[in-house]
Parts: C-alpha cells; sequence; structure tokens
C-alpha cells in the first residue's frame, strides 16, 4: 500500500475497533479519495456503515469492494455480514462459504456461517461451527462470545455464562463478554450484576447499544408491567422456531377450554377465558413496542462530545 493509504487504514481500522464508526468511516473516506478501487477500504467502510446501521449504503461498499477483489477472503466475509443484515440468509452463506473455500482453516467465514445458522434457529448447527472455530483458535474471545450468544438464545444460561467468563478471561474489557454476561446472570436472576457488567461495557464503550439495550432489559425485568413479558419472551426465545407451534397449542387448548366450559353451562367462566386470552394477546403484542421505545429514549439520552 501507499505509506499515505496504509496511515488512513491503520487510523480507520483503530477507530472501527474502538467502536467509532463515524471517525473510521471519515478514514476509510479519505482512502478512497486516494485510490477509489482500493477495496480492502471499501469492504471496511461496508463494515463500518452497518456498525452505524445504515444497511443500504453498506450493500453499495460491499458490491464494490467485491468488484475490485473477487478472489479476497475478507471482502467475501464482509459481503455475508452485510447480506445478514439484508436478512438474506441463502446469499450470505454463500458468501461465508466463497470465504472458506479461500482459507478453510478461516475463523471469520466459519463464525459467519454460525450467523447464519442462527437466523435460522438452527442453533445445534451454529454451536457445532462455532466448536470448530473455536479449536482453530482457542484464544478467540468473539468465537466464545458468539457460542455465548447461541447457548443464550437456545435458553441454556449457565453455558452462556460460561463462555463469557472465558472470553473475559482473555480480553477483560470486551464489550461483547461484559453484555453477555450480563444478560446471563439477568436471566438467572442476578439484576444487581447484571447491572454491574452493564456499566462495565458502557465504559469500554460508550458509543455501543448493546449495553443500553441490556440496562432496558433490566428495567423490563424489575418492571411491573414489562415483568412478565420478559420472562414469557425469555422462555418463548429456548424454542427457537418452534415457538409459533407453541403459540398454536396454546390458541386450539384455550378454544377446547372455552367451548368446553360452555357445554356444561359455565357460560361466566367461558367469557372469563375468552377475555383473559384476548387480554393476553394484546399484552405482549404491545410489550415488544413498550420495550423498542424503552431503548429509543435510553439511546436519545446519550450524547457524547463533538470532540469525542
Amino acid at each position: 500500500m501507499d505509506g499515505e493509504i496504509l496511515r488512513w487504514m491503520t487510523l480507520g481500522e483503530a477507530a472501527l475497533e474502538r467502536g467509532q464508526a463515524q471517525a473510521a468511516i471519515d478514514a476509510f473516506r479519505r482512502v478512497l479519495t486516494i485510490d477509489p478501487n482500493e477495496p480492502r477500504a471499501h469492504a471496511m467502510m461496508a463494515l463500518s456503515l452497518l456498525r452505524m446501521k445504515r444497511v443500504g449504503a453498506a450493500l453499495l461498499e460491499a458490491r464494490a469492494a467485491l468488484v475490485a477483489a473477487p478472489e479476497d477472503q475478507l471482502v467475501h466475509i464482509v459481503m455475508g455480514w452485510v447480506l445478514i443484515a439484508h436478512n438474506k440468509a441463502k446469499a450470505a452463506k454463500q458468501s461465508f462459504e466463497s470465504a472458506r473455500a479461500l482459507d478453510p482453516a478461516s475463523v471469520e467465514a466459519l463464525r459467519g456461517l454460525a450467523a447464519v445458522e442462527r437466523h435460522g434457529g438452527r442453533y445445534a448447527e451454529a454451536i457445532r461451527l462455532l466448536e470448530k472455530a473455536r479449536d482453530l483458535s482457542a484464544d478467540d474471545p468473539d468465537v466464545f462470545v458468539d457460542l455465548g450468544e447461541v447457548h443464550l438464545e437456545a435458553g441454556r444460561a449457565s453455558e452462556a455464562a460460561t463462555c463469557a467468563k472465558i472470553a473475559l478471561q482473555a480480553a477483560p474489557e470486551h464489550g461483547g463478554a461484559l453484555v453477555l454476561m450480563g444478560h446471563a446472570l439477568l436471566r438467572n436472576g442476578d439484576v444487581k450484576g447484571a447491572r454491574e457488567h452493564a456499566v462495565w461495557a458502557l465504559q469500554s464503550d460508550p458509543t455501543a447499544a448493546a449495553p443500553i439495550e441490556l440496562f432496558c432489559a433490566i428495567k423490563a425485568r424489575e418492571s411491573f408491567w414489562l415483568g412478565f413479558w420478559f420472562r414469557w419472551n425469555a422462555w418463548m426465545s429456548t424454542f427457537g422456531p418452534r415457538a409459533m407451534l407453541i403459540l398454536l397449542i396454546a390458541y386450539m387448548l384455550q378454544r377446547f377450554l372455552v367451548l368446553g366450559l360452555e357445554d356444561v353451562g359455565q357460560q361466566p367462566m367461558s367469557e372469563l377465558v375468552r377475555y383473559g386470552w384476548l387480554g393476553f394477546c394484546v399484552y405482549t403484542w404491545v410489550a415488544p413496542g413498550m420495550f423498542r421505545k424503552m431503548i429509543e429514549k435510553e439511546l436519545d439520552a446519550v450524547q457524547l462530545r463533538r470532540d469525542f
């Protein structure tokens, strides 16, 4: 690389690693003014835009990187993550498989393939891929965080906490590991411990949204109105794609109960069950919106100095 390009690439990648996505974008933009066809700059720009939730612009940059360097493994990995953000799991899997074909020992390609499986609720396959990545890189905290998040989504909070602990031993200030440990502690009822880890994660990266989401989950857990929804959502998440089947079974049981009560002349009780089910449906429909508004309110309250 040209010396000026190398300097700006180094600055941009360091900024992205610190969580300063806008500073990274500015640095990679400088590179592209010098060399508009620099594939790594396009790829890292795509990751920075993805961090800023600008998924449309990220796809444009990922495509530019792929045109400039179709045989570059990093380019295929970045494209995979961008496609996941666009909810195109099948295309993302092809990109990660292309990256792995270029380097069969690629940990990042395995992490990407695991993310695709996780996206589809196939937790067992995601864990298998991540365990293979762990065998290739036993000291990579990102792999253990990914593995812990899958366990958490599958309802195994203890396994998630173990993965978070290993990741924190390798990188004590790893924001993702701190947030993972916080969620695992919250699932086990340790609200105080969860709050402490949320604070530590926010101190580690003041621009990160994940610690704010953890804070909101803690508030939801403690809230009179959202507490039940938090527990219900945590329980339902353990079923993955089968959650819809559970809801269908619950609906059918409710209908059988209503009809049975009507057949034996218990009309008031039948009405009570019917309205109870309706109230439950309304509550579980409204609660996620309340939780999202809580997160947005907390994020709006976080403002950094212009010179941060």
